[in-house]
Parts: C-alpha cells; sequence; structure tokens
C-alpha cells in the first residue's frame, strides 16, 4: 500500500511552544511504544504521515507510511524503545513557518542501542488539539556496549610503568598496516572516498579492516582525470568523518586536492590501505559454515597473499585505471576491471575509425587535442565538464546528446537543495545529516517537486536558452536529489557549459543514435556524419552488480540483489545494507551519502561480529 500525497499546510495553525508541543509527544510515543500498542502508534500519525526505521525493528531501513504500519509491526515486532527525551545536543524543537510544522531533535534507547530521532509534526486536520507526525525518524546511533573508541576511550598510546617494548608507534603500525599478525576482519575493495568513511568508522569500533587499492597512489581516482575536474557540490555538504576540511579551502574542491586529501585522512585516521593491490580473479570463496571469506590479493611487486575475512566490502565506485584493450580497438582506453566498469555502449566500426576513443573515466583532458574535432558522447556531469575543457584548448567540440538532461544551476540552484543544511554558519555537519534521513523518500518527493518549481524559475533563462539551442531538457518533476536517488544520473549541476551551448560554442546534436563508426568519424541513424578526431564516450558506469561479477564472480553476484534504485518502500536498494549474500555489501554515493550511510553500514557489521545481529 502506498500512502496519500501530502499536503504541507492542511489545517495547520501557527504554533507558540514548539518545546512543549514536542515533549507531549514523546510522552505519548513512549507509552504506546513500551506498550507495545500497535493502535496508539498508528494515532500518533496523521493520515499521511510515515516513520523512517534504521537499523530499530530490525537490522534494515525501512520507511512505513500510517496505512502500512500495522502489517510492518505484525512482521517485524514492535521495537522496545524508550527514554525518549528532546537532544539538548541539537537545535531547539522550532516551528517552520513555509511547511507549518513543529521539528525537533530527541534521543532514545532500546536493549542494545543508544538511538537519535527527528520529528515533524502538524496540527490533526480532524483534531485541532492534536499536534500528531507527518514524519518521525527511529534510527541507531551507537551500540550501548561497544561504544567508539574516542574521546575518555581513547587508546593510552605509552606504557608508563613497565620496561619500554623494542617497537615504537610506527613499528606496530606497520605491523597493522601489514597484518602480519592476524587477518583483517573487513576487507574493502575499493579506496575512493566511500571506503576511506566507512574504514574510518569500522576502525572507531575495533574492527580490523583493509582497503585494497588498486592505484600504485591513494586518491589515483581523481588525480588521474581529466584536468579541470572539481566537486560540484559545495564544500560544507562533503565533509568526511571525524575530521573537517580546514576553513580556508575552497567551495568547489579541485580533484587534486580532493586527491591529496584521500592520503592526508588515510594516514591520520591511522587506515590499513595496500595500494597497487588487487584481488586475484577466481580466488575468492565463502565458507558458509563458519561465515568466512578466503581470497587471494596480489601486491604491486608481484606476491600473492592469501587472507581469510568475515566481510567484504565491494566500494569500488569509479576509480580509473588505464590500460590498452585491443579487442575493443587499439585506440580505445578504458577501465582496469577491478576499478569500476565503464558502460561502453557496442559500436560497429570501431577498429575503423583512426582516430582515439576513450571512455570519460580515462580521458586525462583536452591538451594536445587544440584545432581539432572532438565529439562527447553523453550529456551529464563528466560530458558536460569534458565538453568546456576541449573548447577552453581550442578543439572544434559538439556533444552528442541520446536522451534528455536534467539541468541546475551550481550558482542559483543547487543553494536552494542543499542551504540552510549545508551552508557557511549552518548547524553541524551531523545535526544535517540527520535532518536529512529523518525524511523518507516517498515523503519528501511531494516537496521536493514544490523546490523544484521554484529552482527551475530561479534557473529560467539558462533553461530557456538551452531549449533554443536544441538541449533536450528532462522534466522529471521532482528534481535533481530524486532523479540521483532513483537513477545515479542523468542530470548536469551546470558549472558554465550551459552557456556555452547556449552561446554555441559548443555544439549539440540530439536526439539521434549512433549507426556505426567510419574511418573519419561517426556515422548517425539520420545519415547524418559527424566528424572527429577524438570521441569520448561519457556513457556511465555498469552496475555494481556486474563489477562485482568481474572481481568475485557469479556466485557471489548472482546473490546480490539490484544495487541502487528504490524498492516498494522507497529505500535505495541493495546499498549500506545486506545484499543477499552473507557476509558480503555494497558501499558507495556521493559524499553526503556515503558519509551518512557509513555509519549505518559500519554500525551493522560490528553488531554480527558481536552476536548482537544474524549474518544474513
Amino acid at each position: 500500500m502506498s500512502a496519500e500525497p501530502l499536503n504541507p499546510s492542511a489545517g495547520v495553525i501557527d504554533a507558540t511552544q514548539p518545546e512543549t508541543v514536542v515533549r507531549d509527544f514523546l510522552r505519548r510515543a513512549e507509552e504506546s511504544f513500551t506498550a507495545k500498542n500497535v493502535e496508539a502508534i498508528e494515532k500518533l500519525f496523521l493520515p499521511n504521515g510515515y516513520l523512517r526505521d534504521l537499523l530499530i525493528s530490525d537490522w534494515d531501513f525501512a520507511s512505513i507510511p500510517k496505512c502500512d504500519l500495522k502489517q510492518f509491526f505484525s512482521d517485524k515486532g514492535v521495537p522496545s524503545i524508550n527514554k525518549l527525551m528532546i537532544n539538548e545536543t541539537k537545535s531547539p524543537p522550532v516551528f517552520v513557518e513555509p511547511t507549518q510544522w513543529i521539528q525537533g531533535f530527541f534521543t532514545f534507547e532500546t536493549p542494545i542501542a543508544l538511538g537519535e530521532g527527528m520529528v515533524r509534526l502538524q496540527k490533526d486536520p480532524n483534531d485541532q488539539d492534536s499536534w500528531k507526525a507527518l514524519t518521525l525518524s527511529l534510527t541507531m546511533d551507537s551500540l550501548k556496549k561497544y561504544p567508539e573508541i574516542a574521546k575518555t576511550a581513547r587508546p593510552l598510546g605509552a606504557t608508563h610503568g613497565t620496561p619500554p617494548s623494542a617497537k615504537n608507534w610506527l613499528d606496530n603500525r606497520n605491523d597493522q598496516v601489514n597484518f602480519e599478525h592476524d587477518d583483517p576482519q573487513v576487507i574493502i575493495v575499493g579506496a575512493g572516498h566511500s571506503a576511506l568513511m566507512l574504514a574510518a568508522r569500522l576502525k572507531r569500533l575495533g574492527l580490523r579492516t583493509l582497503i585494497l587499492a588498486r592505484e600504485k597512489r591513494l586518491g589515483d581516482s581523481w588525480r588521474l582525470r581529466y584536468k579541470t575536474l572539481v566537486l560540484h557540490d559545495h564544500i560544507w555538504a562533503d565533509y568526511f568523518p571525524y575530521l573537517k576540511y580546514p576553513d580556508d579551502w575552497p567551495v568547489f574542491i579541485p580533484k587534486d586536492k580532493i586527491a591529496n586529501w584521500f592520503e592526508s585522512y588515510a594516514s591520520i585516521m591511522e587506515l590499513n590501505v595496500w595500494t597497487d593491490s588487487s584481488v586475484v580473479p577466481d580466488s575468492t570463496t565463502y565458507d558458509e559454515a563458519i561465515g568466512t571469506w578466503t581470497l587471494q590479493v596480489r601486491r604491486g611487486d608481484g606476491t600473492v597473499r592469501e587472507l581469510k575475512s568475515h566481510h567484504i566490502v565491494q566500494a569500488t565506485g569509479h576509480s580509473c585505471v588505464f590500460y590498452l584493450n585491443p579487442l575493443l580497438a587499439p585506440k580505445l582506453i578504458v577501465f582496469d576491471r577491478n576499478s569500476g566498469e565503464p558502460n561502453i555502449p557496442k559500436f560497429e566500426g570501431i577498429k575503423d575509425f583512426e582516430g582515439t576513443i576513450t571512455h570519460s573515466s580515462a580521458h586525462k583532458g583536452g591538451e594536445g587535442w587544440s584545432g581539432k574535432k572532438a565529439v562527447v558522447v553523453g550529456c551529464c556531469n563528466s560530458g558536460h565538464d569534458i565538453a568546456e575543457e576541449f573548447y577552453a584548448i581550442g578543439a572544434d567540440i559538439t556533444m552528442v546528446q541520446r536522451s534528455s538532461t536534467l539541468i541546475i544551476s551550481c550558482e542559483k540552484g543547487v543553494p536552494l537543495l542543499l542551504e540552510p543544511l549545508y551552508a557557511e554558519g549552518g548547524p553541524a555537519t551531523e545535526e544535517a545529516d540527520l535532518t536529512i534521513v529523518s525524511f523518507p523518500i516517498a515523503a519528501f518527493e511531494p516537496y521536493l517537486v514544490g523546490l523544484h518549481k521554484i529552482i527551475n524559475e530561479v534557473d529560467k533563462d539558462l533553461l530557456q536558452g538551452l531549449k533554443r539551442s536544441g538541449f533536450k531538457l528532462n522534466d522529471d518533476p521532482a528534481g535533481l536529489l530524486i532523479k540521483y536517488w532513483r537513477d545515479g544520473g542523468g542530470y548536469y549541476i551546470n558549472v558554465g557549459c550551459s552557456e556555452l551551448i547556449i552561446d554555441g560554442k559548443v555544439k549539440i546534436k540530439q536526439g539521434q543514435e549512433i549507426d556505426r563508426f567510419e574511418k573519419k568519424g561517426i556515422l548517425f541513424k539520420d545519415g547524418s556524419v559527424l566528424d572527429a578526431d577524438i570521441v569520448v564516450l561519457a556513457t556511465g558506469y555498469t552496475s555494481m552488480r556486474e563489477t562485482c561479477r568481474n572481481i568475485f564472480g557469479p556466485k557471489v553476484a548472482d546473490r546480490t540483489g539490484t544495487v541502487w534504485g528504490f524498492d516498494k518502500q522507497s529505500e535505495i536498494q541493495g546499498i549500506w545494507r545486506r545484499s543477499g549474500h552473507p557476509g558480503f555489501w555494497y558501499m558507495g554515493g556521493n559524499l553526503v551519502l556515503s558519509r551518512i550511510y557509513s555509519h549505518f553500514l559500519a554500525l551493522q557489521i560490528k553488531a554480527i561480529e558481536e552476536g548482537l545481529a544474524p549474518k544474513l
């Protein structure tokens, strides 16, 4: 069943006592959950209300409309939660006038965990004296018996009063990195931001974790890409757990700067990383009886090490390593298979093409192509960035847009999405993240529809100019966030290329599929020909399951489910949660999602290791 659409202002009047209203709601909620009274719990919600449950009712994520609560609690059981109190470490309860709700942060406990939550309350249209939940979130924050090793629990770092050891801190760190005396409990394959974030959280939970990086140097997944690449999100949304960037860093972080940060972060957080290392093909096996993986890892010096581990996390992302694949074409540059799977369409005639073809992941930049004819196939973030760089160095550049693209401006549109949560002077990152996860996507979408209309209005001149240029705009009514969560792509955050398209400086070939490659260029289905010296395929990436298949084999991949996109509850499928194969996890997403959900994935792995959660 699905809930009726939200109406943000239905039957709501002004509120003058947010704290009193929130305290009263928390009292009623605690009474209802303590009594395990499903009917009373249902009465806490508006007719179109939602519960967001992250690892509380069971070890999974769920977004439940009021109409499905009875069935949900029948299947999972009513969780034992108590001590619901306003969270004094977060912003106090407040009345939000544009949406006419009272929102407040709170804490609670379960028998095994400490939790945090957020509630949004509106007046019940059928009972103006009663405030009920539009959304109520229950999220696990920590395990009672296994808090993070930090603050008062930090290690001593010395052995005062005993004879000095022959080994100092550096000796011990080298032993840890090389796993001289034991195997890792968790192996993370891939070394992008999501891998580093998860490893940092696992380390603080006391779990031995090893990151396998195919790259020769940590950060090369960014460092070796095209020269002008920068993050398209504002810096305030892109912090790593536990360690913020210096406050004089630029709003948009350049690729080499973030690449160097990877190295610094891994060093400061004392993460165990093996660079220039990869899983030996066909070496991975899983022992169901004891819940243990065995795999072989080939190091950069050619040696092979066999490791055992309880958990494997695939965090391959879009890191790149270059090599020439003569089976496709002598000049076609693509990914190494252990570093993510580029989506390379099959085109006839590639071997006949006299120019260069490269996937965007392997494109090093436009240098050397001044005065040449360049074609970029694909019109999302990478495609636009590469086209803009080709124009800047003096190439004759055309973009091939085969479908439609959602456009939002970085200057005007993105701030409307991110602010006031992620902005200078905004709330703490942890509070902003809790706000994000507290809103079930299905409940959030109607508000995003309204927000996207506002964004389209502020971007009106830009969008109209693109239409006049023959560029096809995607009309997803909910905008960027929903499109990213559902599709994983199909958008461009404009940082300048859209203006080049409008001015005719970057040409657009729209709506025609490629028929084949010819000696001097591309033949399209409509019979037109586009000459090219270089073609960059900005055509995205295949699913993480296909990467899993290539690294770990079909037996593992076939047991995992769909990765990304929405399940029936509008939760993102297959990633940060159980994959379908015991002890195997997918990890990824942009910096915001990776920071948020690395926390919940680390808690799941720790709970399994300590016998608090089942393996599957």
